[in-house]
C-alpha cells in the first residue's frame, strides 16, 4: 500500500512538475512568439484596446494617430493614417493581423506605453494603455517633392541634413497607402513593382558614376599625390582584368585634370585611379562611408540593406578583398550594389567636410505629458576624408553641376554640388539614372540621392531634375 501511494505520488509530482514547465515555456519563453502571431485572438484583442501614440513630422504633422470607438461595451482603438501614401515606409503600418513596418515596428514598445514604468501602472489598473508619440524628422515639403519626383516611375530618394544626420526625405516608389492596409493588405502585395518595399533602404543598385565621388575621396586620401589639379592622358581606353573600359560613347578626352575627370566622368581615369589605388586603399575608404555594413539609421532590421560587392549568392564580400577588378570597381561596376541611403551618405560625408554623422528618423519621443522620453543626439559615424580633402572633392563636385553632366540639378541664386551616374542594366538601352549631391555648397542643409529605375535617360536627364526640387523643398524655398 505504502508502495503505491508512493509510486502515485511520483507520478502526480512529475505531471505537476511538467505541466509548471509547460506553462512557464508557454507563458515566458514563447509568449513574444505567440502575441506576435496575427492569428492570435487575445493579442489581437488586447492591442486594440491600447491608445497607441502619434507619429508627427517635422512641422508638427500627424500622420498616424488612433481613434477611439466602443465595441461591446469596451473601448477599443483603430490606426488611422492621415494621408498615408506620403510616407508609408516611413511610418509604416501597425495591424495586428498584418503585423508592423517602419517607425511603427521599430518604435513599438514607446507607441503602445510599454516601457518604463508605464506597463506596471496599466496591469495595476492604475492607467489606461497609452502610448508616447514620436516625433520624426522628416519634412513634409520635401517629402511631397520627392514623391512627386517620382510619380509614374519606379525608384527612391533619400534627402539628409549633412551636418546632423537627420532624414529630411526618404521616398520608394511605386508606394502603396497606408490607411488600405487593414483592409487591402493582399491586393496591396499583389501590385507590379513591389509597392511594399522600400527601394530607399531595401533597393539595390550599380551605382555607376556616382561611385565616382569615393574613389575621387579615395585618390585625395591616399598620399600618392593626387589633387584635384593632377594630370592625366586619356586615349579612349584602358585595359583592366584583360577587358577594355572605354568612355562613354567611345569619347577621348586627352591631357585633362582629375576635376575635369570628375566633371566629364570620364572612365578610363577612374580605372586608372582604382588600379593605382588597388583594393586596400579604395576599400579603406569604403570602409569609412559604410559600404560593407547595414547603415545604422532607425528602422527595423530587415527593413535595410548593406551595400558593397557582391558575391554569386549575393552576399557582400570584404571591401579589400584581393583579385577583385578594382578598376571596375572605381568606376561603379564589377558587381556593385548600393542602396539609396547609402549614397545619400557618400553625399553628405563630403558635404559635412568629411564627417559621416549617424543618419536617424527620430528626434523625440514625448510622453503624454508633454515630457521627453527619448531624444536623438547627432553622432559622428566616421571621419570619411581630411577636411580639405573632402572639401577639394566638394568643389570638383561643384564644377559637375555648373559645367559638367549634373547641369540639370542647378537651382537659381544658389550652389550644388553633384554628381550623376547612369547604370547599365542587362537590357540594351534601359539604365538606372543616378544622382548624388548637397546644396549649398558653400554651407550644405541638404545632401540627397535619387535612383530612377529602367529609362533611358541618363542620369542628368531623369535624376539630377527630381533632386534639384527635394534640395529646394528642403532649404525652405517652394517646391
Amino acid at each position: 500500500m505504502n508502495r503505491s501511494i508512493a509510486r502515485l505520488y511520483v507520478v502526480l509530482a512529475a505531471g505537476f512538475g511538467l505541466l509548471a514547465l509547460l506553462v512557464g515555456y508557454w507563458q515566458v519563453i514563447a509568449a513574444d512568439g505567440l502575441n506576435d502571431r496575427g492569428d492570435n485572438a487575445q493579442a489581437i484583442q488586447r492591442e486594440r484596446t491600447i491608445d497607441r501614440g502619434r507619429i508627427v513630422l517635422a512641422d508638427g504633422t500627424v500622420v498616424a494617430r488612433s481613434a477611439a470607438g466602443k465595441e461591446r461595451g469596451q473601448t477599443v482603438f483603430r490606426r488611422v493614417y492621415e494621408d498615408g501614401a506620403l510616407a508609408p515606409h516611413v511610418v509604416g503600418y501597425a495591424e495586428p493581423r498584418q503585423g508592423s513596418t517602419g517607425l511603427e515596428r521599430e518604435y513599438d514598445d514607446f507607441l503602445k506605453g510599454d516601457y518604463g514604468t508605464e506597463p506596471i501602472l496599466v496591469r495595476l489598473r492604475l492607467k489606461t494603455a497609452r502610448g508616447a508619440n514620436v516625433e520624426t524628422t522628416i519634412i513634409p515639403a520635401a517629402q511631397q517633392a520627392a514623391n512627386q519626383g517620382l510619380l509614374g516611375r519606379r525608384g527612391a530618394v533619400v534627402a539628409i541634413d549633412p551636418s546632423t544626420g537627420e532624414v529630411l526625405a526618404m521616398a520608394s516608389s511605386p508606394g502603396f497607402d497606408l490607411s488600405e492596409v487593414a483592409k487591402s493588405f493582399d491586393q496591396i502585395r499583389g501590385r507590379d513593382g513591389s509597392p511594399l518595399l522600400n527601394r530607399a533602404t531595401q533597393g539595390r543598385y550599380a551605382p555607376g558614376s556616382t561611385f565616382k565621388v569615393v574613389t575621387a575621396t579615395a585618390a585625395l586620401e591616399a598620399n600618392l599625390g593626387y589633387t584635384p589639379d593632377s594630370k592625366f592622358d586619356d586615349t579612349g581606353s584602358v585595359q583592366a582584368s584583360g577587358r577594355p573600359i572605354t568612355n562613354f560613347d567611345g569619347q577621348r578626352f586627352g591631357e585633362h585634370t582629375l576635376t575635369t575627370a570628375l566633371t566629364r566622368s570620364i572612365n578610363t581615369t577612374f580605372a586608372r585611379l582604382g588600379l593605382a589605388l588597388q583594393a586596400d586603399r579604395l576599400g579603406s575608404t569604403m570602409d569609412a562611408f559604410g559600404f560593407g555594413d547595414r547603415p545604422p539609421i532607425d528602422l527595423p532590421e530587415g527593413e535595410v540593406l548593406p551595400s558593397g560587392r557582391l558575391d554569386d549568392e549575393g552576399k557582400i564580400l570584404p571591401n579589400d578583398e584581393r583579385g577583385e577588378d578594382v578598376a571596375r570597381i572605381a568606376i561603379g561596376q564589377e558587381r556593385l550594389a548600393v542602396t539609396p541611403l547609402q549614397m545619400a551618405m557618400v553625399a553628405a560625408g563630403i558635404a559635412n567636410n568629411g564627417t559621416l554623422m549617424k543618419p536617424f528618423l527620430m528626434r523625440r519621443i514625448v510622453d503624454r505629458g508633454g515630457s521627453a522620453v527619448r531624444e536623438t543626439r547627432p553622432q559622428e559615424l566616421a571621419q570619411v576624408a581630411s577636411p580639405a580633402n573632402a572639401q577639394a572633392v566638394a568643389e570638383m563636385m561643384r564644377n559637375v553641376v555648373r559645367e559638367g553632366t549634373g547641369t540639370a540639378a542647378a537651382l537659381a541664386g544658389l550652389d550644388v554640388a553633384g554628381k550623376t551616374g547612369t547604370a547599365e542594366t542587362s537590357t540594351d538601352g534601359i539604365n538606372n539614372a543616378w544622382f548624388i549631391g548637397f546644396a549649398p555648397a558653400q554651407n550644405p542643409r541638404v545632401a540627397v540621392a535619387v535612383v530612377i529605375e529602367g529609362t533611358t535617360e541618363t542620369g542628368g536627364v531623369a535624376a539630377a531634375p527630381v533632386a534639384r526640387e527635394v534640395m529646394k523643398a528642403a532649404i525652405g524655398e517652394a517646391p
